[in-house]
């Protein structure tokens, strides 16, 4: 019975001893904090080069339509083609406008062959007043029915000249010289007053259109100089100025329109070819511009923000730092505020840390703290 009651004191110890190892171990594990790699944000220097996607425009560009309505029967243009100041570009039926011209020309006719006789009556009637064989009454009444007659004519001529402008606004030609740019519309369709036709752009395409941010647009000047590189065309450089920067705001964006003028064109350069324009930029602001890699910027409903450090008592602890972003590089975001040179961003890996969290900079001697 001894024997027995040893054996199970013995085995009471047993499991109390293991108990209190494996809570040892739960808090080892307890005790165990993350390690992260952290990055300094990168300093911009104050005068930097900044590229935003573009397209070349011609500098004179003219959209046609049609001054009256009608069937398109005549469209043989092409995007593309090359035109002539003065040629035909496309031609309406003009069969209702010579039918009306007619009418209009047979009414005259009449008009005319009217006036004439009532020329002739009050030409008689006078020279019967004059050898008192007619009354004033009737020399008055001649010489009514003349007039009426005459500015009845007067009327129809006009409405001839009317009738004539608008048979020959079925006729549709370049005026300017250049290329085709954009078609509208397809032969035989009904045309309605004023519906774009063509496009027509200049020969020489020497202006280039880029939407630049509204955080850099303060920082250009109109005539700055400019470079211009075209992806498409294997040359050096264009050399451009700022000839216009817009006032206002695109509609679905916070940008505005700058317009750069090529010192020198190409005649590889075709209407509508993406290139990168170049700028200078000059930023004389207090505030600094910072450079992160696109991993370690994180967006939610509030914007963008990016985790850092906060060190207490000699530990580092995880917080939240609300940033605007700027551009989006090869090297990562452009942080315009919410960041200084001395902040430690984590790396990688923030989706398994949280606000407040204690953590160990796991590349300390990298950054020299």
């Amino acid at each position: 019975m001894k024997k027995f009651l040893k054996i199970n004191i013995l085995v009471v110890l047993t499991l109390l001893f293991t108990a209190c190892e494996k809570k040892d171990e739960v808090k080892v594990e307890e005790n165990i904090i993350k390690s992260v790699f952290v990055i300094k944000p990168t300093l911009k220097n104050e005068k930097q080069n900044r590229v935003f996607n573009a397209s070349a425009s011609s500098n004179h560009q003219i959209k046609l339509s049609f001054k009256v309505q009608g069937n398109l029967n005549y469209f043989k243009t092409q995007i593309g083609d090359e035109v002539k100041a003065g040629e035909l570009i496309a031609t309406l039926d003009s069969k209702p406008y010579e039918l009306k011209v007619s009418q209009i020309k047979y009414a005259q006719s009449e008009a005319n062959a009217s006036l004439q006789n009532a020329k002739s009556i009050y030409e008689r009637t006078k020279k019967l007043y004059i050898n008192q064989n007619a009354s004033v009454s009737d020399i008055d009444n001649a010489r009514a029915i003349f007039e009426a007659t005459k500015a009845k004519l007067e009327n129809i001529s006009k409405e001839l000249e009317y009738a004539s402008l608008q048979e020959s606004y079925t006729k549709l030609y370049a005026p300017i010289s250049g290329y085709i740019s954009a078609k509208y519309v397809n032969e035989n369709e009904n045309i309605a007053l004023g519906t774009p036709i063509v496009l027509i752009s200049d020969k020489v395409v020497d202006e280039v259109r880029v939407q630049v941010p509204e955080v850099f647009i303060n920082k250009i000047k109109k005539d700055s100089k400019v470079k211009v590189i075209f992806n498409s065309i294997d040359e050096k450089p264009f050399e451009a100025k700022i000839s216009e920067i817009s006032k206002y705001a695109s509609l679905n964006e916070k940008t505005y329109l700058v317009v750069v003028k090529l010192e020198n064109s190409s005649k590889l350069i075709k209407a509508g070819m993406s290139a990168d324009v170049y700028f200078d930029v000059e930023d004389k602001t207090e505030s600094s511009l910072y450079l992160l890699p696109a991993n370690s910027v994180l967006k939610d409903k509030n914007g963008y923000f990016v985790y850092v450090l906060n060190k207490q008592n000699d530990k580092y602890f995880v917080k939240r730092k609300d940033v605007k972003v700027a551009n989006l590089l090869p090297k990562g975001f452009e942080i315009t505020d919410g960041l200084n040179e001395n902040d430690l961003v984590l790396k990688a890996g923030m989706s398994e840390v949280f606000e407040n969290m204690q953590v160990v900079i796991a590349n300390e001697k990298e950054l020299g703290n």
